[in-house]
Formats: structure tokens, sequence, C-alpha cells
């Protein structure tokens, strides 16, 4: 698949007169189109921090990019000025945010906020932007559509205020959609019911989506393939089967087993003990090294990298695999050789 979304090297830090607090420090990875990728971690360990980056919505003053580049179809985001970025907000890029009441204005109807963005970026009369507007709440699979149009956010359900959003989000058929928590505050059905809904949606028009959550339960229904946070680094990436049947980074090992088991019997829960370290409070070498089962002196002392495992079909951040990279990089050698 051709590759539509690539960040190299990002490093997006927060800044006041004592301290700089690197809330995502040297993120890479890519995104195909049509490609579902999910972003997961514990609360605090830079997702969302890494999707505003993104979107260039990075808090200002404080927040800043200070290093990296993000490109959407080769052209580097992080060089464009806030004009250009609003012309790719809504169009290219669209992003359903974790809690939906506060995303929408409570002082406008439905239809007049998805009507905004369909005007903006298409150019449409609003005419015909009302009628878009209504068949996309359809799609959505909002009831009543001509009706709810008229209707302010206050006067519908958490799962009908999604929709809304989703709606909102593929109004120009946007290539990349970044969906936040998207089904954190809604109960299982409507969890259920909202998955389904992007999974079709990304089909019927190819959208790439980064899905960013901490519930692997989500993760195993929608994506393809995973990227593992943790205080701001990536620490694992790899296919959504692969990382469930052989989770390879201890934090990873730590979130898999955490999560329960409906077949097994009824015992306590396997939580990873310990908390993310606060950005302006990292400690020195391996950052999960505090709270690892697995650590030794070096991952104290020294900070690991990246390493690609299995001839390149998936990434770790641990030094438990680093004699394992250069074994197979020696027979990448040989194989090369004997060419």
């Amino acid at each position: 698949m051709e590759e539509l979304l690539r960040v190299e090297n990002l490093k997006t830090y927060f800044f006041d007169k004592k301290k700089t607090i690197k809330a995502v420090d040297g993120v890479d990875f890519a995104i195909k189109r049509g490609e579902t990728v999910a972003l997961v971690g514990e609360s605090g360990c830079g997702k969302s921090m890494t999707s505003l980056s993104i979107m260039r919505l990075v808090p200002a003053p404080y927040g800043k990019i200070v290093e990296g580049e993000i490109h959407l179809e080769g052209k580097n985001l992080v060089r464009y000025t806030e004009n250009e970025m609003c012309k790719i907000r809504g169009n290219d890029i669209s992003m359903i945010f974790q809690e939906p009441m506060t995303s929408l204005n409570p002082v406008l109807t439905i239809g007049e906020q998805i009507t905004e963005v369909i005007t903006y970026h298409k150019r449409l009369p609003r005419k015909k932007a009302v009628q878009q507007a209504i068949e996309l709440l359809k799609l959505v699979g909002i009831p009543r559509a001509e009706s709810i149009i008229s209707d302010y956010p206050h006067r519908l359900s958490g799962g009908m205020r999604q929709r809304v959003m989703i709606a909102m989000a593929m109004s120009c058929d946007p290539k990349l959609l970044i969906a936040d928590e998207p089904t954190t505050a809604l109960d299982v059905t409507i969890q259920a019911q909202i998955l389904d809904l992007m999974k079709d949606l990304s089909k019927k028009v190819n959208t790439s989506i980064l899905l960013i959550t901490h519930d692997l339960g989500v993760v195993s229904e929608l994506a393809e393939r995973v990227i593992v946070m943790y205080a701001g680094q990536i620490v694992e990436q790899a296919s959504v089967d692969d990382l469930f049947e052989e989770p390879l980074h201890p934090y990873t090992q730590g979130l898999v087993e955490s999560v329960p088991d409906i077949d097994a019997e009824i015992g306590r829960l396997n939580p990873i003990k310990g908390n993310v370290p606060t950005p302006d409070q990292m400690p020195e070498g391996c950052r999960f090294a505090p709270r690892c089962t697995h650590a030794f002196d070096r991952c104290f002392k020294e900070e690991p990298q990246l390493l690609q495992k299995k001839y390149g079909t998936r990434t770790v951040r641990c030094f438990l695999y680093e004699d394992e990279e250069k074994g197979a990089e020696h027979a990448r050698k040989d194989q090369y050789s004997h060419r």
C-alpha cells in the first residue's frame, strides 16, 4: 500500500521558566493509505500530544514542535503556515476528539456546525451544504436526520453526539482520520456500533485511521497495526496479531496481561506496578526500568534504541533484544552477499 503519513523524529516540548517538559520525544512511524493504526499506552504517555502535533494544534505559546518532520503525501506539515494548515484540517486530516460535548459548540445547531465545515472546504452553497449534512447524518446511523439537524448538542445522547462528530470529521472525505479515545464515555453496546461505523466508513472512502486509545479490546476490533507509547517514546510496533500473540517489550507484555480474560477463572487482575513518570521527571536510562521486572544495571544507565526485529517486520525498544538484532543484521548481510 502507498504511504500516506510519515512522522520522523517528532519532538514536542513544553517550556516554562524553570523546566522543559518533553511530552513527545523522538517519535517515528508511518501510516499507509487505507490502513488503521492504533496508538496505545497509559494516560500521560504522549498519545494525544502526538495527534495534536500532527494537526499542528500544540497549545501555544508554551508548547512547540522543536524538531522532526510530519509528511502528508510527501509534504512537510511542520513548515506550513497557520493559514495553510486551516486548509488541511477538516479537509485532508480530520480529528474526532475524546469528549464530544466539549468539542461541539453548545450555542450552534448540529446542522450549522456540519455545514460550516462543508461550505469552508467545498465552497458549496448553503442549500446543498445542508442537504449534504443530512446525508452525512443518515450515513452515520442517526434517525430523523432532517429534524436532528436543527437540534442543539445538549439534546442528543452521548452516542448520538459521537456520531455527529464522526459525520463532521468525514464531511470532506479526509485522507487521514485521527480518533482520540472515540468510545471512552460510551457504554459497551454503543461502543461496538461506533467501531463498526468507523470501520465501514474507512472501507467506503479508503480513509486511513490513527486510533488513539488505552483500550486493547478496541485495538483488536479495529486496528491492523499497533504502536505502543510509553513516557513520550515508542517502545514497540507490530501487527495486531503479532502483538497479542507475542508482545515483546516488558511494558507491552504488562498491558496485554492486565486485560481481564472472560474465559479464565475469577482471580486478581495483573496491573503494571508503579506509575508513568511525569514528563519533567524522566528517569535516567530506560524510562520503563523502574517498573520493569526484567531490568538490569544497564537499563538504569543507558537509554535503549528502537531495534528492528525479525527482518524489519516489527520494532522494539529494549536491551533484551539487542543480541538478537545483531544476529539478524549479520543474517541480512550474508543474504545480500550471496546475491
